[in-house]
């Protein structure tokens, strides 16, 4: 796999934005076959994870809770739902609630435990003291840069 990330990137940020980006190309090629066999795409699961997280939710919550554009999310909604997976509500108006429907809810969910089990296989390269910290570190990361961005959209 070509990779962004090379050992002549001297800046700390970008050197860690660049592996970001390379871990999730890599997880992303490495997932494809086992989204194909459960009829998914990439782009679906995290709108698929959404509702299963948000039930009820309109497409413009969607869009936002998975940092996708509305337009974007409209169409994973419309696959979805033609193959399934989804089911709208009317919620007064043009407004609509997405719901899983039991096939949904089980390839969201069968998605996730291939998705995780991928994951764990690559993380064997660590122990569990190595595994906890990069966890953790990720997160307080993901945690800063999450109510970073929500304190300059309320500016």
């Amino acid at each position: 796999m070509t990779r962004l990330f090379s050992g002549a990137a001297t800046e700390p940020g970008l050197k860690f934005a660049l592996m970001i980006r390379d871990l999730n190309l890599a997880l992303s090629r490495r997932s494809f076959p086992d989204l194909v066999e459960l009829g998914l795409s990439q782009a679906q699961i995290p709108v698929l994870a959404a509702i299963d997280e948000l039930p009820g939710s309109t497409g413009c919550e969607l869009a936002e809770a998975t940092h996708t554009t509305p337009q974007a999310v409209s169409q994973i909604l419309t696959r979805l739902t033609e193959c399934g997976m989804v089911r709208r509500e009317s919620l007064g108006g043009r407004a609509m609630g997405h719901h899983l429907t039991d096939k949904g809810r089980t390839a969201t969910h069968a998605a996730r435990a291939r998705f995780g089990d991928l994951t764990e296989t690559f993380l064997t390269v660590l122990d569990d003291a190595e595994k906890a910290i990069m966890i953790d570190s990720l997160w307080r990361v993901l945690n800063a840069m999450v109510d970073d961005g929500d304190d300059k959209s309320t500016e």
